[in-house]
């Protein structure tokens, strides 16, 4: 089906570029095929005509983009291989752009041609999702190569985080049988789960069980801790996790008695908060997916170069993770959580850290976003962290001036000099970006008023240039209303004089 729909495509573009129909034959009825041609995908053509294509190498999404003689060629993966390479040929080599839903550049050729191509690319990171709503739209998840639906939904997971309380209820065991759950303070309280109590594991096995029969087709399901620190310290518990150095100690150790119920399936956990330091000596079996999290990072300093007491620690626990776990997701987080719409000066470190991660282990990553309309650069963030999880060695500058000048016309030079001048305010004061400051916090860094006067500046001159299109003129606004929220935040501690 993704190779029917890379014709379609294909064929569609090719249409709106050149007004040339060409048609599409399936293999079966193109008789002898002639020398002018495109072949898609895993095609019996490749073999008839002695083109040897290594699809064992390209994995579900890599591809070839390559020509033989008067031919094109485009075949991918196992999955959606050949459909990603239709949008790349589209993108490198016609020159059409997918913004943002709805927001497409197709140019307008009399003759399309192109010289000899021998182009693979397949994927370090083998799923990429991006929690914005922006992304949320099935041709811009295709163009762009992501794993999530039209709807944001991750198809592959069964259950995706925070599960305890969904797997063993609270509400139906925790009053007959307190000792399912955590132990604080010599008394027993539902906020997690006791991980050595057998009666708990049970009760998680048939339960996850009955998931999964509602969701055959899902592979990942989380058995996860809930989103407190409220672990147990039960005797048992505390045993387990004292002999390996951590609170993951007995996760794992739990986690591990779950996966060996279900071989064919991957059963993920959370390396987060309390849990997030390796065990060490315990091992998370080959089917156990360790979702590790960063969200007490700061977001001025690519992670493995800042030398605070939090990101030391951060980075050793990705390391030590990396030599246990064979299955490693990263939940990230690229936006302020606090303050959804406020500047946030971090789009500098996206490339750094993805860079961090797969060069530790990491074949996967949810980039945690803004699930409503909006947030600051929400466009720009989408388009660039797409760009990067395809291809982490991509020019990420080169990204970003290609979308900020196609999408903001003549005003993205300027919006850019703000990126830039934001950038350097926050590298100047050295005090740590977090995702969960606010404008208030920032008006001695990157928000000062004498840095918020050129800002607006740079908006006023951005709108000034793009004032005769309508268009372009709204899009600039929305980009000015993060600052325009700043500007209130901090106009509500000075109550009166200026600002």
């Amino acid at each position: 089906s993704a190779e029917l729909k890379a014709a379609e495509v294909l064929q569609d573009h090719l249409l709106q570029i050149s007004e040339a129909a060409l048609p599409v034959i399936s293999v079966n009825k193109s008789g002898k095929g002639s020398p002018y041609e495109i072949i898609l995908g895993q095609n019996e053509r490749l073999d008839k005509l002695g083109i040897e294509i290594n699809f064992n190498e390209l994995g579900e999404d890599g591809f070839f983009i390559k020509t033989d003689s008067l031919r094109l060629i485009i075949a991918g993966g196992s999955k959606k291989g050949t459909l990603y390479g239709v949008y790349t040929f589209l993108e490198k080599y016609l020159g059409c752009r997918m913004y943002a839903p709805g927001v497409k550049i197709i140019p307008q050729k009399e003759r399309i041609e192109v010289g000899i191509l021998n182009d693979k690319e397949v994927p370090a990171i083998k799923y990429r999702t991006i929690h914005y709503k922006v992304t949320w739209d099935q041709e811009y998840a295709d163009w762009h190569k992501l794993s999530h639906d039209a709807d944001g939904e991750r198809s592959a997971w069964g259950l995706w985080v925070h599960t305890f309380n969904h797997l063993v209820p609270p509400e139906i065991y925790f009053k007959e049988h307190p000792e399912y759950y955590a132990l604080r303070d010599g008394r027993r309280i539902p906020t997690q789960l006791c991980l050595t109590n057998p009666e708990v594991l049970k009760i998680t096995i048939q339960n996850l069980r009955k998931d999964m029969a509602r969701n055959p087709e899902a592979l990942y399901w989380s058995v996860s801790q809930n989103d407190n620190r409220n672990y147990c310290m039960c005797e048992n518990c505390q045993a387990l996790d004292k002999k390996e150095g951590s609170p993951s100690g007995s996760i794992i150790w739990f986690v591990n008695q779950v996966a060996d119920q279900f071989p064919d399936k991957v059963i993920s956990t959370l390396a987060y908060e309390y849990g997030r330091k390796a065990p060490l000596t315990l091992r998370p079996r080959d089917n156990v997916n360790i979702m590790l999290c960063s969200i007490e990072m700061r977001r001025d300093r690519p992670f493995a170069e800042a030398t605070d007491e939090t990101s030391l620690a951060f980075v050793r626990d990705v390391r030590d993770w990396s030599k246990i776990a064979k299955d490693i997701i990263v939940w990230d987080y690229v936006i302020q959580f606090s303050n959804l719409i406020s500047p946030f000066p971090n789009l500098h470190v996206l490339q750094p850290n993805l860079k961090f991660f797969v060069e530790n282990g990491v074949t996967a990553m949810f980039e945690q976003g803004n699930r409503e309309v909006g947030g600051e650069f929400a466009e720009l963030r989408s388009y660039m962290i797409s760009k990067l999880l395809w291809d982490p060695e991509a020019d990420a500058d080169a990204i970003m001036n290609d979308f900020l000048n196609g999408y903001y016309g003549a005003g993205g030079k300027f919006i850019r000099y703000y990126v830039d001048e934001m950038r350097e305010a926050v590298l100047r004061s050295d005090r740590p970006l977090s995702i969960f400051g606010s404008p208030n916090a920032a008006s001695v860094t990157y928000l000062t008023p004498p840095l918020i006067d050129r800002y607006t500046e740079l908006f006023n001159q951005a709108e000034s240039v793009v004032a005769d299109s309508a268009v372009l003129l709204e899009r600039v606004r929305i980009a000015r209303l993060p600052l325009n929220f700043a500007i209130l935040e901090q106009a509500k501690k000075n109550f009166t004089g200026d600002r």
